[in-house]
């Protein structure tokens, strides 16, 4: 083969792979980026406040969590049944109120305690995090009927 096509086909693989480094690291630096945030580091205009208004009058207060654990029927926690301020606790370790046996799950992942403005999800500083509708939860979040948490690989329904 002459010399200047092994060139050419050097060069070629060469810029093939300059861009796949290029997309990878694009890729990573998306990730990693705040939720908010858009490839230019300008924040996105805020949405009006008048839409979640009206979402937030239309929930409803829940009663009652389905644990869909994975190879087992599911198990249906009242939350009248709990107390103001101990409310659920979910993750690996034995005092927990559910027992999750999942490698993705912490010790103590997550908890749904009743405040004086209604049922609340806070993240226990969980490796993997704590989801609510597919939104990390970064902060505790009001919980409302329909809403859908993600632990680990287990999901917990939450139902009037």
């Amino acid at each position: 083969m002459p010399p200047v096509i092994l060139t050419l086909l050097q060069a070629l693989f060469l810029l093939l792979l300059y861009v796949f480094v290029g997309r990878a690291v694009r890729a990573i630096v998306r990730d990693l980026s705040p939720a908010g945030a858009t490839p230019a580091g300008r924040l996105r205009s805020p949405r009006p406040a008048t839409a979640p208004r009206r979402r937030a009058e239309s929930r409803q207060e829940p009663r009652e969590l389905v644990v869909h654990l994975p190879g087992v029927a599911p198990r249906v926690i009242p939350l009248d049944d709990q107390l103001e301020g101990t409310g659920v606790t979910f993750g690996r370790a034995p005092d927990v109120t559910v027992q999750l046996d999942d490698p993705y799950t912490s010790d103590r992942h997550a908890r749904v305690y009743r405040t004086e403005e209604g049922w609340v999800l806070a993240d226990l500083g969980s490796t993997n995090g704590t989801f609510r509708n597919k939104a990390k939860v970064t902060a505790p979040v009001a919980l409302a009927a329909g809403d859908q948490l993600a632990i680990g690989k287990t999901v917990v329904e939450v139902r009037r």
